[in-house]
């Protein structure tokens, strides 16, 4: 029988003074000791792949929230680990327990009322606190290298694990675990989004499809657009992005591309996100390359502390205009 990772086992530990939320060392080190005394699998010691599309390709409509509030990917091709949530800001959906996890990251405050799809029956929510989890397992994770795929019970779960590896856990742990990869599955994922060509630096002779300027001279506020015909538009700042989104036609007349994805770059971190998931600093000093700028910051916290030494507000991309954004 897997052992079961859940909250009493985290609590065990945080009464001998480790913190519920590990590091990814300290929590690998747990689920190895977990897995060397009561686990009959290996970690993902089945080869065997499931049977089933993840992503799906042209899916029918599991849910009509068509993307996910963090990352921007379709919520009904990767319905089979789809989240829905709730928080200060209302209700939420994610693509994956990571998206989860980075939204409870980015926020500041955890989610409540969370339901998550089930694996084999996507057109299925339920609540993750009965549910049961597979981690680790052959099955295809999503924005993440280690999968965690939701059952209604634990001995489905058991079922599962026992014929494509993994181990069975609750939603604590997985979401502990979500927690701590972050870091790690960000680096993965603008890696795979270059790789991929999703995402594409500019080079020298790029230019701003608004102004005329050179993006691959101002790293630091340049936003690009991946249109559905695999184009990508090149901006040297959010102006110019949010300016072109505004009036398409006025600036690409010869086809009015339709984006697809819309990344922008971290301040002050650097590298691109996407542009969606974002907070954004308007009416600061905190100037770009064409003036005043919509600042984007991965957290709220980090936000809210610039605006403190900066002046100006937060809003969302969907909340920016050309006139937000030049405070007239």
């Amino acid at each position: 029988m897997n052992a079961r990772i859940d909250q009493t086992n985290f609590d065990q530990l945080k009464d001998r003074g480790v913190s519920k939320w590990l590091t990814i060392s300290g929590l690998l080190v747990m689920a190895i000791m977990y897995f060397l005394a009561f686990a009959p699998l290996g970690w993902a010691e089945s080869g065997k792949v499931p049977d089933v599309m993840h992503p799906m390709m042209n899916p029918k409509t599991y849910t009509e929230h068509a993307q996910c509030g963090n990352c921007g990917m379709n919520l009904n091709m990767w319905a089979r680990t789809r989240y829905s949530f709730e928080n200060s800001s209302g209700e939420g959906h994610a693509c994956s327990l990571n998206c989860v996890a980075d939204i409870a990251y980015r926020t500041g405050e955890q989610p409540t009322n969370v339901k998550a799809a089930l694996y084999l029956e996507p057109e299925e929510m339920v609540a993750v606190d009965k549910a049961s989890y597979v981690i680790g397992s052959s099955a295809r994770g999503t924005m993440a290298m280690n999968s965690k795929i939701v059952f209604a019970s634990q001995e489905a779960a058991n079922a599962f694990a026992l014929e494509y590896g993994g181990q069975v856990a609750g939603f604590d742990a997985a979401l502990a675990l979500a927690t701590d990869e972050l870091e790690m599955n960000r680096k993965n994922i603008a890696g795979n989004r270059s790789k991929s060509g999703k995402i594409k630096d500019p080079v020298a002779t790029d230019s701003c499809l608004v102004c005329g300027m050179y993006p691959a001279k101002f790293p630091s506020h340049r936003a690009q657009i991946l249109t559905k015909d695999k184009q990508t538009l090149h901006f040297c700042s959010n102006q110019c992005l949010i300016t072109y989104l505004s009036e398409p036609k006025k600036f690409n007349t010869a086809n009015e591309a339709m984006p697809m994805a819309i990344w922008t770059t971290v301040f002050p971190d650097g590298g691109y996100d996407y542009a969606g998931g974002l907070y954004y600093l308007v009416g600061s000093s905190q100037m770009g390359s064409m003036g005043p700028e919509a600042i984007p910051l991965r957290t709220k916290a980090a936000a809210e502390q610039m605006a403190a030494e900066k002046g100006g507000h937060i809003v969302m991309f969907d909340q920016l205009s050309p006139a937000v954004i030049r405070g007239k």
